[in-house]
């Protein structure tokens, strides 16, 4: 006859599968809520019901959120060459072209590179270009951005003030489609250039919508900022009073409570779904050329449709080919309205 233990011991080893399963149904638990928090970032599972969890203020601003985001329309107020529309809660200004004595061929919406506060008016970075434009029958909508002309304040924070002009942009997008049924195209200079490039790898598909005359067709950059986040603000630190040891420590702040991958272009180049055009002189001390001749590389290699212009002789403003290059613009946009 088999021994099947005395009782006591039958007990004792129901008592200690009883308690494997519960470790075994915790963990399960744990390995859920770790899942949920992961996957939505803001809501958490327990056996008690669902428990909140605080989202990180810039969060929303992640590549990811702001694919999901779009662009948000709100109305146009035109006066005069001034406009104004909104974004985020902030009124945002700018500077209006239209092109007189014909119908618009298109609308450009322009985003101007970095210009200290005190030397910045309405128009600085993206006039000349912008009249240009509007002589060969483009509406130009360049703002100011927050913090700059008669704009609403920016955000108090460095970086978020920074993460935040994407979203300006996309919404001005969704707001110019709501008054003008024709096509669009973007222009970017320097770290506009950047703000740009940003754009239109989260409006991706959005960005190309069959049928739709409202579309985005393309993107041109002038020696467009293209190196990954934050570098691309280390870069230019040493310019700064301090020699960018109070951004620096932002930056570190920053990188303790984010994932910096999700804010940084480099990332999204796979997103494009438009036609770019890249201007980058020989000359510019502002950004490396080698950093346009990598961009330019790392979409040709994902099979993007890019077109490249160095000039050897130019400056960061273009300059002496100026002329040529906004003349190539031109070329380019009709080129996608055909």
């Amino acid at each position: 006859m088999k021994n099947w233990g005395t009782p006591s011991k039958i007990k004792m080893d129901k008592l200690v599968r009883l308690k494997i399963s519960l470790i075994v149904l915790v963990g399960m638990g744990a390995l859920l809520c770790v899942w949920q928090v992961t996957r939505a970032g803001r809501v958490m599972w327990n056996p008690m019901g669902k428990v909140e969890v605080k989202e990180k203020p810039y969060d929303i601003y992640s590549f990811e959120r702001l694919m999901q985001r779009g662009g948000v329309a709100s109305k146009i107020e035109v006066v005069g060459d001034k406009f104004y529309y909104l974004s985020e809660g902030r009124r945002i200004s700018g500077e209006v072209n239209m092109p007189s004595g014909r119908l618009p061929e298109g609308v450009i919406v322009m985003a101007r590179g970095y210009v200290e506060k005190e030397n910045y008016m309405m128009g600085t970075g993206t006039h000349n270009a912008a009249k240009y434009y509007s002589s060969h029958g483009y509406i130009t909508y360049a703002p100011d951005l927050s913090g700059y002309g008669e704009s609403d304040p920016e955000d108090e924070n460095a970086l978020g003030a920074r993460l935040v002009k994407p979203v300006e942009i996309l919404d001005l997008i969704a707001s110019v489609r709501q008054i003008h049924d024709i096509p669009i195209y973007l222009w970017g200079h320097s770290n506009g250039g950047q703000i740009m490039l940003s754009v239109v790898e989260i409006l991706g598909t959005q960005s190309d919508l069959p049928g739709d005359s409202r579309k985005v067709k393309g993107v041109t950059l002038w020696a467009p900022v293209t190196k990954p986040f934050p570098y691309n603000i280390l870069y230019y630190t040493d310019e700064a009073d301090d020699q960018g040891k109070w951004l620096r420590s932002e930056i570190a702040k920053f990188e303790s409570e984010y994932d910096v991958f999700n804010y940084s272009v480099d990332k999204y180049l796979d997103k494009i779904q438009i036609p770019i055009v890249i201007h980058q002189g020989g000359k510019d001390e502002a950004v490396p050329k080698k950093w346009s001749d990598e961009v330019v590389a790392q979409l040709k290699a994902k099979d993007k449709e890019v077109t490249y212009y160095a000039y050897p002789l130019a400056d960061h403003n273009m300059r002496p080919n100026w002329g040529e290059v906004v003349a190539r613009d031109i070329e380019f946009f009709a080129d996608l309205n055909n």
